[in-house]
């Protein structure tokens, strides 16, 4: 093609004299040098079909070095195994996909610790955090799915802020009626921290237990645990709030690092409509894995107050950090192998 083209504008004739690389950016180009021939007498058929062959074979090699330059030619296996095995681990394959597209287009998507790295410092920029340095909000409403452990969170909540505030000015309130013993639990923890506890049964009494504080720095609302698909106990909860309108309140979801990724976004988001302000993530001493919980906690954009691992309440909650939770994901992730 290139050679009728050149024939096309010379007709007496060319001579092929040499190719030359050129770069331009970050593309490599090949120029072609002709010569032309000023007295041609007669190009024999044999030899124009010998030099389309060259041209052509020139034409060639030039499209496969250029293709070595192009990024979506290149061997991904490594980024590929990575992907997968993340996928499989819980992580949304499109967030995946679009790391990918950015680590293979600047040639980082070769080195396991580069491309694992990348991700987590992804991640780390999209998780958001409450601000542990300020004052705690006077009152803190724990709600909730059954089992994931409100009541014992509240117990920690209260020893962590007693350096802060002296539990002479702090208060328990019991809205939990439908667990067995539920009340006894916080009363329990009320009486060994000597906290001032309350229980009520009817949301009408909410306002009034809570002016009854008034004189109060930090008070811990326990609330029943609710399945996200139990409307009428989530409307209850709502009359509750609502009974205490005059109050600030601020409401705490209080989620377990068990749960699936899938039951974390339903519960999340059939508890989303109490204006959430903050999150815990509870039970990280029962779960080898938590790749599917990042994956939540970074899309969720609740901001994430206090991560609780194990059942000590001196000694097993600690304020929400990306560092806690990129330490437990470099570690889950190092088995993963991939080849270059």
């Amino acid at each position: 093609v290139l050679y009728r083209q050149i024939v096309s504008k010379y007709p007496n004739g060319v001579k092929f004299v040499s190719t030359q690389q050129v770069r331009i950016g970050d593309k490599i180009r090949y120029a072609i040098s002709f010569k032309q021939i000023e007295i041609v007498n007669e190009i024999s058929t044999t030899f124009e079909n010998t030099f389309i062959e060259k041209i052509e074979g020139i034409e060639d090699k030039i499209a496969k070095l250029e293709s070595l330059g192009d990024p979506e030619s290149r061997n991904n296996a490594c980024i590929d195994t990575i992907k997968e095995e993340l996928q499989d681990k819980g992580m949304d394959a499109k967030w995946l996909d679009k790391i990918s597209k950015t680590l293979i287009k600047n040639e980082l998507d070769q080195d396991k610790s580069l491309i694992v790295n990348y991700i987590l410092e992804e991640i780390d920029d999209s998780l958001v955090f409450s601000e542990q340095d300020k004052q705690p909000p006077k009152i803190i409403m724990m709600t909730g799915p059954t089992g994931v452990g409100k009541t014992t969170a509240i117990a920690k909540m209260a020893n962590y802020y007693k350096d802060k505030v002296d539990t002479s000015k702090m208060a328990f309130i019991n809205l939990d009626h439908y667990r067995v013993a539920a009340s006894e639990q916080l009363k329990g923890y009320a009486n060994l921290m000597d906290i001032e506890y309350g229980d009520i049964e009817d949301a009408s009494e909410f306002s009034r237990e809570l002016d009854r504080f008034q004189d109060k720095e930090l008070i811990f609302v326990d609330t029943g645990g609710i399945s996200p698909f139990d409307i009428n106990r989530l409307l209850e909860t709502v009359s509750f709030i609502r009974g205490a309108s005059t109050h600030d309140l601020s409401i705490v979801l209080v989620l377990c690092a068990t749960l699936k990724k899938e039951d974390l976004i339903a519960m999340h988001e059939h508890f989303s409509f109490l204006n959430l302000d903050n999150l815990i993530v509870t039970k990280f001493d029962e779960t080898s894995s938590i790749s599917g919980l990042v994956d939540f906690l970074r899309s969720c954009q609740t901001s994430l107050y206090y991560f609780s691992a194990g059942q000590d309440i001196v000694k097993d909650l600690m304020p929400a950090s990306s560092d806690y939770l990129l330490d437990r994901l470099a570690k889950e992730w190092q088995n993963i192998k991939c080849e270059a």
